[in-house]
């Protein structure tokens, strides 16, 4: 079978707009938590500089996610893990045994009834 130019566009068409809607599709209601070894902490997602470890570690927060700004570990992981913005990111502190973690709730409907 022999395909034509319209045929070409058509498809190229369709993959160009499910690889738009597949990378916009938002993953629900994002929700920043912040784990040490005894809680479990929600931070709201505001510009905010947090200090913990008597300011040994700062923890900037913005309206998109964290980071871990400073802190006085070793090697500074924590650091160069960078922001935690999407659905299932996580930066961790082994040493001051802190994580942030982004979470979502689940959308009650799903792609096709949007």
């Amino acid at each position: 079978m022999k395909r034509s130019k319209l045929d070409i566009l058509i498809i190229s068409a369709l993959i160009a707009a499910s690889l738009f809607y597949m990378l916009n599709v938002s993953g629900g209601e994002k929700r920043l938590y912040l784990i040490d070894t005894k809680k479990k902490e929600e931070i709201k997602l505001e510009d905010a500089n947090i200090s913990l470890d008597n300011g040994h570690v700062i923890i900037q927060v913005t309206a998109e996610g964290a980071r871990f700004l400073e802190s006085d570990c070793p090697n500074k992981v924590c650091i160069k893990q960078g922001w935690v913005k999407n659905c299932g990111d996580t930066a961790v502190c082994v040493p001051k045994h802190l994580a942030l973690v982004m979470e979502c709730k689940e959308q009650d409907y799903d792609a096709i009834s949007q």
